[in-house]
């Protein structure tokens, strides 16, 4: 997943946020999206979770902390580990996830 973000960055040393949203949640809104985006300007993290214990969004203020986070973890271990690091970390609402 690290490598998705540095491609998607144009250089891990400036500031470039980035939001990777799934298709598995139909009820995501174009403004939860903008919400997702808005948050990255005060958090360094925003994880959106699933009721099937994933998540939907994800995004980073700073790609440089993907090396530090598994993404294919759940969305609990996820939010952990992004607080071990110090990181701040918004909560989106949780939504339904379709296999």
């Amino acid at each position: 997943m690290t490598r998705y973000f540095r491609c998607a960055a144009p250089s891990v040393h400036r500031r470039s946020d980035f939001l990777m949203i799934t298709v598995e949640t139909p009820d995501l809104t174009p403004q939860l999206r903008r919400d997702a985006y808005d948050l990255l300007r005060t958090f360094d993290v925003v994880i959106g979770a699933t009721t099937d214990g994933g998540w939907y969004a994800f995004g980073l203020r700073e790609p440089a902390h993907a090396d530090a986070l598994d993404t294919s973890a759940d969305s609990t271990a996820l939010t952990l580990a992004a607080l071990r690091l110090g990181l701040r970390v918004a909560l989106l609402p949780t939504l339904p996830a379709v296999p």
